[in-house]
């Protein structure tokens, strides 16, 4: 379907919708072109607005060690597995960058202010 600003299917489309679904679409469009919103936190709203879990929920899960948690956790990998999966990436890649960060961090700190002859 081509959705793009100005076409017969996108025109039926908001057409069909209720007054105030109407008006909510349009603010929605207006704070992106305005860069208000970015696309990340559309999706975010959708999954939301679907019952998905969102990236920072499955951060916050998956650091907490509150009991029941990763029961969630399990179910969220059973109805959305592809989701379940990129989040898990995402979660390792963040991780795996602090961890550098910190040990970056710890060896410029050991050999700041020393002399050259003891590097």
């Amino acid at each position: 379907m081509n959705w793009q600003q100005g076409s017969r299917e996108r025109a039926r489309a908001i057409s069909a919708l209720s007054e105030a679904d109407r008006a909510a679409v349009f603010n929605l469009e207006r704070d992106y072109m305005l860069g208000r919103i970015t696309r990340k936190e559309i999706a975010e709203m959708a999954q939301k607005e679907n019952r998905t879990m969102t990236y920072e929920q499955f951060v916050k899960k998956s650091e907490s060690g509150e009991k029941g948690t990763l029961r969630e956790l399990s179910k969220f990998a059973k109805e959305s597995p592809e989701l379940y999966q990129q989040y898990r990436e995402r979660y390792h890649r963040e991780q795996d960058e602090q961890t550098r960060l910190h040990n970056r961090r710890l060896t410029e700190n050991t050999f700041k202010n020393k002399p050259f002859s003891i590097r």
